[in-house]
């Protein structure tokens, strides 16, 4: 879960033996036509901004990775590694992807040991595994220590068309210490000057179960076990989320159980570099807080919908994205609460700035692919990226408490490594000044 790692695309760009369709592997000959798969699908379903950016920085890292699979056997590749975003501030260093291909040239393995150094944690050491044992089916296990504080071990299996392709199967395990969550306050409100750090704490069992309905239509139903501790932060320039917020409701921890129900409805026509189709998810997830006595369940509820249209002869792709996320009940712990700030959402801030029992989100991006170029046989584009941002959290809605929005205009500088490698820079403005984000990955 805790991935954090931007690929030189420079390196990229050395080995094109094999291509990801649709997120799944596409087999390229020379002479012969590519094979291809069905469609994968998103699964399990996130919900909190600090979720959806974790998933989408580790789906790129491992696309990235994919990307360099050469001929049969090993491939062994060392890269630089380097991200930034406020909250973490920079990561750099180096990991050694080793990857296995079969004999039809089909990639199979991926093992990625990594070091990486950042100022508030020190050194991490990780290593990441990937199979492949279909085109259908994967499955991966991290582990990262780090000097001080952070840890991580991440299980995941994933296989989009068990059953002959019918069926939808999804496990995963984690435990993790994230040393740089934040908390201001709740509400649309919460000031800068009130930026607290607290360290988290957590274990994740999600088993998901789905059926494709039909080619762009899914139905899935997840079961959640979530348990969060909240300890001292690594950020020592920042208070103590405890200190400042003593009565914040989930300080004393919580151990959640969920039971959620999605639909999906996809046609885009590429998971990761999109540039045509309709993306829309729809889910309810009743969940209760087993560490309190009194009355403490509640009931949350997403949707987040994505159009991309092409223009401009395809080398435009204008895309527009509405996301709404509501809790009803008693003694939400303020870590499940819907938050806004990120890379995935309101792009000025950091992850978490905004928490309250409901949030409304609008993002208008217009990507602009300017340059194309062919370097090392390989095809790279550059793309700029206007953007605004608008959206706000509050309590209950109200059509009343619509006014006074954030609004972030900024820009994404993007270098695409085709066919589905995306590293970006984005910087946007918001109230409290300039943010930026480097990283993998479109931000939706």
């Amino acid at each position: 879960m805790m991935i954090r790692v931007a690929l030189s695309l420079c390196a990229l760009l050395l080995l094109p033996g094999i291509s990801i369709g649709q997120g799944l592997i596409t087999v390229e000959r020379p002479g012969e036509p590519a094979s291809k798969v069905p469609p994968s699908t998103e699964v399990p379903v996130q919900e909190t901004e600090s979720e959806r950016a974790e998933l989408k920085q580790a789906e790129a890292k491992e696309e990235a990775l994919k990307s360099l699979a050469g001929k049969e056997g090993y491939t062994v590749i060392p890269l630089p590694a380097f991200s930034y975003n406020r909250n973490e501030r920079y990561w750099v260093g180096a990991l050694m992807p080793i990857l296995k291909s079969n004999a039809k040239g089909e990639l199979t393995d991926i093992v990625a040991p990594q070091y990486l150094h950042n100022p508030s944690i020190g050194e991490t050491f990780s290593l990441n595994y990937f199979g492949y044992p279909s085109d259908t089916e994967q499955y991966s296990a991290v582990v990262s220590y780090s000097t001080k504080i952070q840890r991580d071990i991440d299980l995941n299996y994933k296989n989009v068309a068990a059953g002959g392709g019918r069926y939808i199967l999804a496990a995963q395990a984690t435990w993790f210490k994230n040393a740089f969550r934040r908390f201001f306050g709740i509400g649309n409100h919460a000031l800068e000057s009130a930026e607290t750090n607290y360290t988290s704490r957590e274990t994740l069992i999600q088993l998901t179960a789905g059926i494709n309905l039909n080619q762009d239509l899914a139905l899935l139903w997840s079961e959640r076990y979530h348990d969060v501790r909240v300890e001292e932060g690594a950020v020592t320039s920042l208070p103590q989320t405890k200190a400042l917020f003593p009565h914040l409701t989930g300080l004393e921890g919580a151990q959640v159980f969920g039971h959620k129900l999605a639909i999906r409805y996809d046609t885009r026509d590429k998971q990761l570099v999109t540039t045509s189709g309709t993306y829309i998810i729809g889910s309810i997830e009743l969940n209760q807080n087993l560490e309190r006595r009194e009355p403490n369940r509640w009931l949350r509820t997403t949707f987040d919908a994505r159009q991309f249209i092409p223009h401009y002869n395809d080398r435009m792709v204008f895309v527009a994205r509405f996301l709404a996320d509501a809790v009803n009940g008693n003694k939400t712990p303020f870590y499940e609460q819907p938050t806004l700030g990120g890379e995935t959402t309101l792009r000025a801030f950091g992850q978490n700035r905004f928490v309250d029992d409901t949030l409304l989100l609008v993002n208008f991006e217009e990507r602009f692919r300017f340059s194309h170029r062919e370097i090392f046989e390989h095809e790279l584009d550059l793309e700029v990226a206007p953007f605004v941002d608008i959206g706000r959290v509050m309590g209950h809605f109200s059509f009343d408490k619509l006014s006074n929005p954030q609004i972030n205009p900024g820009v994404g500088f993007r270098v695409i490594s085709q066919p589905n490698v995306v590293g970006r820079l984005d910087i946007g403005y918001g109230k409290d000044g300039a943010n930026v984000f480097v990283g993998l990955d479109y931000p939706f």
